[in-house]
């Protein structure tokens, strides 16, 4: 951990954070898909052979499988989860986009700054402040939304974009990240199917039994949040007022049917 400053980052927070933390926060770096949002249909649950199921959750209404490869990549250990939420693909893209793009942290000791925000794209600068005896990390990603009219899939995805950013201080690691996030509609009117597949390489010479571990904990810890998420959005909605515009004709409305 190092006491320095840098342009357009504030001054660093007492740190108080687990190692798990930053492991599956920053922006939970992904493996890229083998279904993309243009095919013609939606994309099915797992069934490759190169995973295999490790555990199935439940948890506060919310159920997910975790998928493990069964030959994984030494140094960068994936894991897919497959889940449901109780909204459309679109509503789910859309508080994923709103959480990735926001330029607050995810948690004690990591900086985030949105640096480019377009109707369909985003460009993310994060700094994972870590205890004196990790190096710090920090990379840049480039967010993308994409949707398919015909299937109703909604995706995001991101992908490394270091070349944005200036040489990184002594000592700090830049991690090299590409990843997605899936929705497809399910036959139950307002649902969503979703895909999330995590693989970061995590840098440094940290033992694989504790990578691996805090990895996938993380992995679950991003469904969670997201389901979390989508919750708050959904009570706002519910208990916020009528439209301005509503209000208004409603009350002319009732004038006018007293009027003698």
């Amino acid at each position: 951990m190092r006491n320095r400053n840098w342009t357009g980052r504030p001054a660093r927070p007492a740190i108080n954070l687990g190692l798990g933390v930053w492991l599956g926060v920053v922006l939970g770096v992904a493996l890229a898909s083998t279904n993309p949002v243009g095919a013609d249909e939606p994309a099915a649950p797992p069934v490759e052979t190169s995973w295999e199921v490790a555990a199935v959750r439940n948890q506060d209404a919310l159920a997910w499988s975790i998928y493990v490869e069964r030959d994984p990549m030494p140094g960068r250990p994936a894991f897919r989860i497959e889940t449901e939420f109780g909204v459309p693909p679109s509503v789910a893209s859309e508080t994923l986009m709103d959480s990735m793009a926001e330029g607050d942290a995810m948690a004690t000791g990591e900086r985030r700054r949105l640096l480019e925000r377009t109707r369909d794209s985003a460009l993310v600068h994060t700094y994972i402040d870590l205890p004196f005896m990790f190096s710090d990390r920090e990379l840049a990603v480039r967010i993308t939304v994409s949707r398919n009219e015909n299937t109703g899939v909604h995706r995001i995805d991101w992908v490394d974009a270091n070349d944005h950013l200036p040489p990184p201080d002594d000592g700090v690691l830049r991690l090299h990240a590409s990843g997605y996030w899936e929705f497809r509609p399910m036959p139950s009117l307002g649902r969503t199917q979703a895909t999330y597949v995590t693989r970061a390489e995590v840098g440094g010479a940290l033992p694989a039994a504790l990578r691996d571990r805090l990895m996938r904990g993380q992995a679950e810890d991003a469904v969670k949040r997201l389901a979390r998420l989508i919750d708050e959005r959904r009570t706002v909605q519910v208990a916020a007022p009528p439209p301005a515009e509503l209000g208004e004709y409603r009350s002319r409305g009732a004038r006018e049917v007293g009027t003698p």
